[in-house]
């Protein structure tokens, strides 16, 4: 990666990095379901303007490649990590979630041909799974003390597959629509799913409005959806599958590091062991990091 492409990736993995404490302090007052709704639903206003200016309309198709990436993006993959984050640990739900990197280097062999699926990738992610469970330890030891896997901890791992699988058919069939319009998409039909969730499931939750949770969902709306999906989006038609499944794991490093600033978290020694394995984990996925001329070619310009 070179260039423009550096920042948007530095620029992911920095906001994504600071939503989970930004998360925890919206969570305070409002029902997570409805929450992950809010969220998506004011990117998608803010989107509408932007996602209808003169782009190339997509195809049938591509509409429906769309529907599903943001119903198993957005919608599944929100749902369950904000219903695990109700029953276990947000450090064990962080490193269950962080097997994303391996899903994406499975499907991308599926359905990439350019992409197969190569040893360096494969231990890539396991270092960086490796880092993080490093980074989140008392949330491991919690779980082997107890003698017991909770049934729970299955959700985050559904996260992982779902939105693995939607990164690497993004890739496969969306390249030629405009980020704007595919966010847009994707953020209304998540919105939809989260909404009915929330109705079904939240009915009887109440919800505070404070300074605290306005605050929090418009960090999460606008640089948390608008700005760092829309920089994914850009980078996921120009760059190896495998780079874009080590966002995940750099982010977590980001949260760890933010929760030792800034909530005076402790964390010592595995931060920086930790922490190397993760960034160790990246530069190794990012080996070989040139998309392939074809492929680029295909991208609309604007």
């Amino acid at each position: 990666m070179r260039g423009r492409a550096i920042l948007l990736y530095v620029t992911c993995c920095a906001i994504w990095g600071s939503t989970w404490l930004v998360i925890k302090i919206g969570l305070a007052d409002i029902p997570p379901l409805r929450f992950a709704a809010w969220r998506m639903a004011i990117a998608c206003f803010l989107l509408t303007a932007w996602a209808f200016r003169g782009w190339r309309r997509p195809t049938r198709s591509e509409l429906g490649a769309m529907a599903l990436a943001g119903f198993l993006q957005i919608g599944v993959a929100y749902a369950l990590i904000f219903a695990a984050e109700r029953t276990i640990a947000s450090g064990l739900t962080a490193v269950l979630f962080s097997s994303f990197p391996i899903w994406v280097a499975l499907f991308a062999h599926l359905y990439l041909p350019d992409e197969p699926l190569r040893a360096v990738a494969v231990v890539a992610g396991l270092l960086g799974v490796a880092g993080v469970g490093i980074l989140e330890l008392p949330a491991v030891e919690a779980v082997l003390e107890g003698g017991r896997f909770p049934v729970a901890a299955l959700l985050p791992l559904g996260a992982a597959v779902a939105s693995a699988f939607a990164n690497v058919w993004m890739k496969s069939r969306l390249s030629r629509v405009a980020p704007p319009l595919n966010l847009w998409g994707q953020t209304l039909v998540g919105t939809i799913f989260l909404a009915g969730l929330s109705l079904a499931l939240e009915s009887g939750s109440a919800t505070r409005w404070t300074a605290r949770s306005i605050g929090a969902l418009a960090y999460l709306s606008i640089p948390g959806t608008v700005v760092a999906f829309l920089a994914l989006f850009w980078l996921i038609p120009r760059v190896p599958m495998a780079s874009i499944g080590a966002i995940p794991l750099i982010d977590t490093f980001v949260a760890v590091t933010l929760g030792a600033l800034v909530l005076g978290e402790s964390v010592g020694w595995r931060l920086w062991l930790g922490g190397a394995m993760i960034l160790t984990g990246a530069a190794l996925a990012g080996r070989g990091d040139r998309a392939p001329i074809a492929r680029r070619e295909r991208i609309p310009a604007r």
